[in-house]
């Protein structure tokens, strides 16, 4: 898997607000229990973990994610946790997990199969440790669902050259329209299929809220920003000039900006 974000300090903290951040947009649709032992695969930082404790208070979480350093800021970020046996961190693969067949009553992935270009084998492995009936929800990205009004020509190319990057690097830019394919090619029994945008327009009123909705993105653009410059497919004067639409857009009452994702529930 090669990850366009880094996995710099500033990125993890970055990855810890926009799970705040996206909570409220994502997890209505999202239902485990207190009893229930709980799996996610690529857990990051944690990020996710902090937002399953805090709305289902589950038995157990076990965490797993290939990247060291990620985990290492997970156990930082979940101490309390993981002391408790609330929490369980392993470094691992997706696609061979170091789990018995049917140990686990649900699981989750957020934001990782972007990154891949064929997430089969993760998702069939994610069943063979699921409990017969086990549940399974999966949201992810639609990045030509971005909508931005006005019209702002540096976001436009400046996403373009991201997701271009991204399939450079062997992920999906858009795996969110293929989540329902993916989890049929392995052997799921899909319930839902639904979308989730994250739109801000006139509905939203509160200036402190709006300008906060549009720091967020701002800053998920540019966790990109280094790989992009990296490569050479954007030049050095393009993340001031993203920046300067951005605060345009903050300051305009007519701005529409919509994010698209989709989730997927399935059980075994």
């Amino acid at each position: 898997m090669s990850y366009i974000h880094s996995f710099s300090a500033p990125e993890q903290q970055r990855l810890l607000e926009q799970a705040e951040f996206l909570e409220k947009y994502l997890y209505p649709t999202i239902a485990f229990g207190p009893d229930d032992s709980i799996l996610e695969v690529g857990c990051g930082v944690g990020a996710q973990i902090r937002c399953m404790l805090r709305r289902f208070k589950p038995a157990m979480i076990t965490g797993v994610d290939q990247e060291v350093s990620q985990l290492e800021k997970a156990l930082a970020n979940l101490p309390d946790e993981v002391q408790a046996g609330t929490v369980d961190l392993f470094a691992s693969t997706g696609d061979d997990l170091p789990f018995d067949d049917d140990i686990f009553d649900g699981a989750y992935v957020f934001f990782v199969f972007e990154h891949l270009s064929d997430p089969v084998p993760i998702i069939r492995e994610i069943k063979r440790v699921l409990k017969p009936g086990g549940r399974f929800y999966c949201t992810e990205v639609v990045n030509q669902g971005l909508y931005v009004f006005p019209y702002s020509p540096a976001i436009s190319g400046y996403w373009t050259a991201f997701n271009n990057l991204q399939h450079k690097l062997g992920g999906n830019p858009d795996a969110g329209m293929h989540l329902a394919s993916c989890f049929i090619d392995a052997g799921l029994s899909i319930r839902s299929f639904i979308p989730v945008p994250v739109v801000m327009d006139k509905r939203m009123t509160d200036a402190v809220e709006r300008k906060h909705f549009l720091d967020m993105w701002e800053r998920c653009l540019f966790s990109g920003a280094s790989a992009l410059l990296e490569s050479g497919m954007i030049s050095p004067e393009v993340p001031e000039q993203v920046s300067t639409e951005f605060e345009k857009l903050s300051h305009n009452p007519e701005t529409i900006f919509q994010y698209d994702a989709r989730q997927v529930f399935a059980v075994k």
